[in-house]
């Protein structure tokens, strides 16, 4: 299963980088024959969509190294990082479309060949919509925060792209009755907007990558089902009590710590397989969790410590 996720994973990351190279070569071809600044920041946003999609394939192969002695806890934090990257550029690339557009406003700039600039856009939405609706499925199947993040990506410009082709087809509409010069203003305007409706993608990704950094707590605000089989197991093995339990995650990985209080009676030996018995049988409940069971002294002030956290 973990085999079939990781080809899925890259396989999607492959195809995206393809078709990332193909879509800003493409959009480079039209800026320079239309002399357009819309398919001009398409191109340079591209070009910045294709390191990211470079990156994104490294850090997806880098994360299934497994922990060693200078990284003990494995590579997981790349994700969260390599996402927190694709945000900021994301939002960066709705902040360059709104200067560009309130510059344009100001100083307004008939595009030559609006009809190619429509054609690219339309097709430029089609495809990055059908796209990116497929590596959002095949990240969830893969379990992939890099693929999903790339999935929003896609989806987020192609919605970008479907504005500007609205935007060129009302300019080609208002050159026809003779407004030429009202024409110059519809491709900044809807490009501000949809901009500004569109940033709210790449603010959802950062925050949960941040969060993921910071090492928070993703179920702080949630019923926590690790807790729950936690004290389920002390009680099934009847331990002295649960003294705590700290969650985190990186990227797609659970670290989970958990510190029951030891019985006095009970010698090292049978703690150790009281132990190993537990991380077993929570691997067996939560398969994508690492787990390390800790056992400390119950306090003297507090003679039935059961069930605290």
């Amino acid at each position: 299963m973990i085999g079939a996720a990781q080809t899925r994973e890259m396989l999607a990351l492959r195809l995206s980088l393809a078709l990332t190279v193909l879509f800003a070569c493409a959009a480079a071809a039209v800026a320079l024959y239309s002399d357009s600044e819309t398919m001009t920041l398409e191109a340079m946003s591209g070009g910045v969509d294709i390191v990211v999609c470079i990156l994104a394939i490294f850090v997806a192969r880098k994360v299934q190294e497994p922990a060693n002695r200078r990284y003990q806890f494995g590579y997981a934090k790349y994700e969260p990082l390599m996402t927190t990257v694709e945000g900021l550029l994301l939002a960066g690339a709705c902040v360059g479309a709104i200067v560009y557009a309130v510059r344009d406003l100001i100083h307004p700039d008939p595009v030559e060949a609006t009809y190619l600039v429509v054609f690219y856009s339309g097709a430029s939405f089609l495809v990055s919509v059908l796209f990116g609706q497929w590596m959002r499925r095949a990240g969830k199947r893969a379990g992939s925060q890099l693929v999903l993040a790339e999935a929003e990506l896609w989806i987020v410009e192609g919605w970008l792209a479907l504005g500007v082709c609205a935007a060129f087809v009302a300019s080609i509409a208002l050159g026809r009755v003779g407004t030429t010069q009202a024409s110059a203003y519809v491709d900044p305007a809807v490009c501000i907007v949809l901009s500004l409706i569109l940033l709210k993608k790449p603010l959802d990704i950062l925050r949960e990558s941040v969060a993921d950094l910071v090492d928070e707590n993703p179920y702080a605000d949630t019923v926590n089902a690790i807790e729950d089989s936690v004290r389920a197991l002390a009680e099934r093995f009847h331990l002295k009590g649960l003294e705590w339990v700290r969650v985190r995650k990186a990227g797609r990985r659970v670290f989970v710590m958990v510190s029951f209080f030891e019985d006095p009676a009970e010698s090292l030996e049978d703690m150790d397989i009281t132990r190993l018995a537990v991380i077993d049988e929570m691997v067996s409940l939560h398969p994508d969790v690492d787990v390390a069971v800790l056992f400390r002294p119950a306090p003297a002030n507090s003679p039935n410590p059961r069930g605290q956290s």
